[in-house]
């Protein structure tokens, strides 16, 4: 019983606010009618790319182009929906055109951007190592959207050429700098690999005997060096007492004194006798040894003075010679030691001879040039002994001098061979790993050469296209069916709410129970509703002014699109076309 009142309340209220459902449903149906209707037509295009893989194994020509199909998409993309880019192909396909001279360049270029759509396809796949699969790009589809199917088609052809040709040059590119970046690479390492060949040369050519591998052969010279020095000292302290022993004896003889076995040889004779000492010493010794030497040396100053006559510049000579010598005695001996007086003594005879000399010059006598020069036989040969002493002395000394030059030399060629070796190991070092890196460059350098022949014949990873783009023969959108219905359950609900919202803000009473449920008092009775002729007016006056507001408003509506929106000449041309389009 409940129940059935309270159906028959809500069909009362049905009836009462019919006007409010049925109004706003068919206002919001038909105006989603409307729509769907006059909303132009969208094709869409759609080309399907498929992404191939390299064509040579990876494992026999590794590719140098290592950025993911996806990457590449992308950046292809941001190329195709540059400005100067979507401005060519509005300009060659005459896009957009009745929106085109409304819309700002930004704004055409967006409206053309979300036209552009890209959707990639993905497959899993495991990697070779083994693991979780992983999301890889096999394919991509390209969509243009337009209200000229033609136009939908034709644009994205064009975006797909764009990529294929984009996609080729891409890795062309990247192949061709590697190698050219490799090429400077290894050019640059060749340089460098010549520079320190060079430096390790001429640091090799200026410190030959300080190597390493020379340690053997300086020893030896330094042994032989000592061994040498040694035998010179020897022989030097040798000469030196016999020396000594000669200036005891020739202190102890008169040079002038003698009989006729003290005969004193001519020059001449005194070269025969030289000569013969010559013969006699090369029968012993070597031509090197100081012994030969001296006599070679009196030989030729016997020549000399025999032939030239340079008895007085030699005299001045060995007077200097026994000056300086004495000088160096005397820092060593006493002034009384057998050495010392005997040198003095030949000063003196020296000087005596030289003045006698000057005299036979000026007065022309070569008595005096006889009589002054030593007479006796044995000093004259204790003098031939002690000056080729003193010439073996000397150059035994000079020996000496040069053999502890160079020994000197090698000590200081052994004290620096261990830096030697560092710096010479350092650069050896150096130098191999220059080259060892040159021949990784090479290496890198020809297989890049390789891969960029790969991409120049086509044989790398590319996009080839499966699936052209077509004619579109139906539009993809607006879908009205849908708008249909969404616009049909919006007006239901639309509906629904405003008879509610009226039912619920109304304040009068229409029914008994409402009545008595107010006033708590029983109805006893019924007046009906009493229509006078006024009311009717005022019925008919409230009628008359809503239908003159809802023409109005119909009139304000189609001026506001005529003046803000498009031409109503150009609107009903538009949907004679439209109407053509759809009724065939």
């Amino acid at each position: 019983m409940g129940q059935e009142q309270e159906l028959e309340r809500v069909k009362k209220v049905i009836l009462r606010r019919l006007g409010w459902f049925l109004w706003p449903f068919i206002a919001l149906t038909a105006l989603a009618a409307i729509i769907s209707y006059v909303l132009p037509n969208s094709y869409k295009s759609t080309a399907t790319i498929l992404i191939l893989n390299q064509q040579i194994p990876s494992a026999l020509v590794p590719s140098t182009v290592t950025t993911y199909a996806e990457e590449r998409i992308q950046a292809i993309t941001q190329e195709v929906t540059s400005r100067s880019r979507v401005l060519k192909l509005v300009e060659k396909y005459n896009l957009l055109p009745e929106k085109a001279k409304k819309l700002t360049t930004e704004e055409l270029v967006d409206a053309i951007r979300k036209r552009i759509s890209l959707r990639t396809i993905n497959a899993e796949a495991n990697k070779e190592s083994g693991g979780s699969p992983v999301q890889l790009t096999i394919a991509f589809t390209l969509s243009y959207e337009d209200e000229d199917p033609k136009k939908a088609q034709a644009v994205t052809n064009e975006v797909v050429s764009f990529y294929l040709e984009k996609n080729l040059e891409s890795r062309e590119k990247v192949a061709r700098g590697t190698t050219e970046f490799l090429t400077e690479q290894l050019r640059q390492e060749k340089n460098r690999m010549d520079e320190l060949q060079t430096s390790r040369a001429a640091f090799q050519k200026e410190h030959m005997e300080e190597l390493p591998e020379y340690l053997a052969l300086n020893m030896q010279k330094l042994e032989r060096s000592y061994q040498r020095m040694s035998d010179v000292e020897l022989q030097i302290r040798s000469a030196e007492e016999q020396r000594s022993v000669l200036k005891a004896n020739q202190a102890m003889l008169d040079p002038y004194t003698g009989g006729a076995a003290s005969k004193v040889l001519t020059p001449s004779e005194r070269l025969q006798q030289v000569q013969l000492d010559r013969a006699h010493a090369l029968s012993r010794y070597s031509g090197s040894h100081p012994s030969v030497k001296a006599d070679e040396q009196e030989i030729a100053l016997l020549e000399s003075e025999g032939k030239t006559g340079r008895g007085y510049d030699l005299m001045t000579e060995k007077l200097k010679a026994a000056e300086s010598k004495l000088t160096n005695l005397k820092s060593t001996y006493t002034e009384k030691h057998p050495e010392v007086l005997s040198t003095e003594r030949e000063i003196k005879r020296i000087k005596d001879r030289l003045a006698e000399m000057e005299n036979e010059k000026e007065t022309g006598s070569k008595t005096t040039k006889l009589s002054s020069a030593p007479t006796n036989t044995a000093y004259i040969t204790l003098q031939s002994e002690l000056d080729k002493l003193a010439v073996t002395i000397a150059s035994l000394q000079t020996e000496k001098k040069q053999l502890e030059k160079d020994t000197k030399n090698l000590l200081g060629k052994l004290q620096a061979m261990p830096q030697i070796a560092k710096q010479f190991t350092e650069m050896d070092l150096e130098y191999q790993a220059a080259k060892s890196n040159y021949g990784s460059i090479e290496q890198k350098l020809l297989a890049a050469k390789v891969s960029q022949g790969m991409e120049e014949e086509k044989k790398g990873e590319s996009f080839q296209v499966v699936e052209p783009a077509f004619l579109p023969e139906k539009p993809d959108k607006p879908n009205r069916l849908a708008i249909m219905l969404v616009g049909t359950v919006l007006a239901l609900g639309l509906s629904v709410g405003a008879a509610a919202l009226r039912e619920f803000s109304d304040k009068r009473i229409h029914d008994l129970e409402a009545l008595q449920k107010i006033s708590r008092f029983p109805v006893i009775s019924i007046i009906p509703s009493i229509i006078t002729a006024a009311d009717i007016v005022a019925m008919r006056k409230r009628r008359m002014a809503a239908g003159i507001a809802g023409v109005g408003c119909v009139i304000i509506l189609v001026l506001a699109v005529h003046l803000f929106y498009m031409d109503l000449n150009i609107m009903y041309a538009k949907l004679g076309r439209l109407v053509q389009n759809k009724i065939p």
